[in-house]
């Protein structure tokens, strides 16, 4: 049975609809330099060899035109696999990074990708996409735990190419964009663009398109569907969550988010861990035993090192009725300018670990000292409250992807993961679909179960790593992933 969600018995007329049986939107101009689509400007390797000989589905034909909101792995990973599976063709992407942010592969810190990701890499790029991402990595063969309540470190070896084939990979976030970037033609996408997006018009011919806080509209004049890759402050998941076409304001699109009381911080630096004390190809983790500070660090890519800091916003001072309010955590929130803000927060960070006196936790404190200010990636530690209860919109306009639909806690490291799930799934559902309607709600149906499960178990894993507990190893089911109906 397919999903019961409330949007599939809405408007089943749209099976038959102008718009979704229409051809390539106009080729009018938009926003800003954004440009018709030439899907000849990739090379031939660059869409996956069954769309050769395969004819396209009628949903497939009716979603040429497409525009995704966002330029990062889910939308580009999205819009790769639409164009290598499905055959959809002239998409559009809008990116709120103008091009050189974009193009700087220290963006973003690093990405681990397991098998589940690589298969669904492979789906949309073959193994020649899937190769380019292993390579441009580091293979993991083992976490090791550094906790001061252990009389010695404690080695926990990856078993994921020895059980499924395929290894677990960490990388550059920056690097893997670049190459999913690569596998879509660039005159498709528009930089600068969507930062304010609320929500959508519907258009004369049954088309839609995107509608900015002020009022004016940007991207394509009129599209079949909107593909929401706009991350966690996604405009579009609060409007599925209220039925509704566009928010009010800007700031609505944080209702439904939930801060989880810490602070991340991550980058990716030059130089590896001191081969003298650790072993390579392994990443290793470090926790207070106050659980105020969480640190990880491991190779990614030859010649990098990736490092992620995860601290409370207080700390238990000794008094269970007392708490510390952490430096780190005040200067995140003050509003000093951004360089110099990442400057204190670096020295209050690297305070931070030393006054903790541990000797466990100077490979974190080796490589905050390698990094330069400027690659500081800084966030707050927040989530989705729920994931639902739908990924595509009442009247079918628009479909969630990544964060945009799922965004949980970084337990399992899973985020883009997922996103490239999502992509893969999404392409093969409208590929062997006749109707764009049933090719939303088979995509609904595939993703929003298994998403909710992985938000479960990473809240989980999360909640107890913090207390020094053991959380329920859910690896092999995330693994066990594989593209559906390929």
């Amino acid at each position: 049975a397919l999903s019961t969600s409330p949007w599939a018995h809405v408007r089943r007329q749209a099976q038959t609809s102008t718009r979704r049986t229409s051809t390539t939107p106009t080729t009018a101009t938009y926003a800003t330099s954004s440009r018709q689509c030439d899907d000849s400007s990739t090379s031939s390797s660059s869409v996956s060899s069954n769309m050769s000989s395969r004819k396209r589905s009628q949903a497939s034909e009716a979603l040429d035109g497409t525009v995704i909101l966002g330029g990062g792995i889910a939308g580009l990973s999205t819009a790769a696999a639409l164009r290598s599976i499905a055959g959809v063709q002239n998409l559009h992407i809008l990116e709120k990074l103008d091009e050189a942010s974009f193009a700087n592969d220290r963006s973003g810190a690093a990405a681990q990708l397991g098998p589940n990701g690589l298969k669904a890499l492979r789906a949309i790029g073959g193994d020649e996409l899937a190769s380019e991402v292993v390579n441009a990595g580091t293979k993991l063969v083992g976490n090791t735990m550094l906790l001061p309540n252990l009389p010695e470190p404690m080695t926990i070896a990856d078993t994921a190419e020895a059980d499924t084939g395929l290894p677990q990979v960490l990388m550059r976030w920056g690097v893997l964009r670049q190459l999913l970037s690569d596998r879509v033609p660039s005159n498709c996408m528009s930089h600068g663009v969507g930062h304010d997006v609320l929500g959508y018009n519907t258009q004369d011919d049954g088309g839609v398109r995107l509608v900015q806080a002020d009022g004016s509209e940007v991207g394509p004049p009129s599209a079949p569907l909107i593909i929401a890759a706009d991350g966690i402050y996604s405009s579009f998941r609060q409007c599925l969550a209220t039925d509704s076409c566009a928010l009010d304001a800007i700031d609505d699109r944080t209702a439904g988010i939930k801060y989880n009381q810490r602070v991340n911080i991550k980058a990716v630096t030059e130089g590896v861990l001191d081969e003298d004390q650790y072993m390579s190809n392994h990443t290793y983790s470090f926790f207070s035993p106050d659980g105020g500070v969480a640190c990880f660090a491991g190779p990614a890519g030859e010649g990098y090192t990736y490092w992620a800091i995860s601290v409370a916003d207080s700390a238990s001072s000794g008094d269970e009725t007392e708490s510390v309010k952490c430096e780190v955590v005040e200067l995140v929130k003050c509003k000093k300018s951004a360089q110099q803000k990442k400057e204190l927060i670096k020295q209050a960070l690297l305070d931070k670990l030393r006054g903790l006196n541990e000797p466990l936790a100077d490979f974190a404190v080796e490589k905050i000292e390698d990094t330069h200010p400027d690659y500081m990636y800084i966030q707050h530690s927040e989530e989705a409250e729920e994931i639902g209860p739908c990924l595509v919109s009442a009247d079918g306009n628009v479909v969630l992807v990544g964060d945009a639909g799922h965004s949980m806690a970084p337990s399992y490291g899973q985020a883009a993961n997922f996103a490239l799930e999502d992509a893969a799934s999404l392409a093969v559902c409208i590929r062997d679909a006749d109707d764009v309607t049933l090719a939303l709600q088979a995509y609904e149906h595939s993703r929003l179960e298994r998403c909710r499960e992985m938000q479960r178990r990473s809240a989980d894993r999360a909640a107890k790593a913090m207390k020094g507990e053991n959380a329920e190893d859910v690896s092999k089911w995330i693994f066990a992933w594989d593209v559906p109906g390929k």
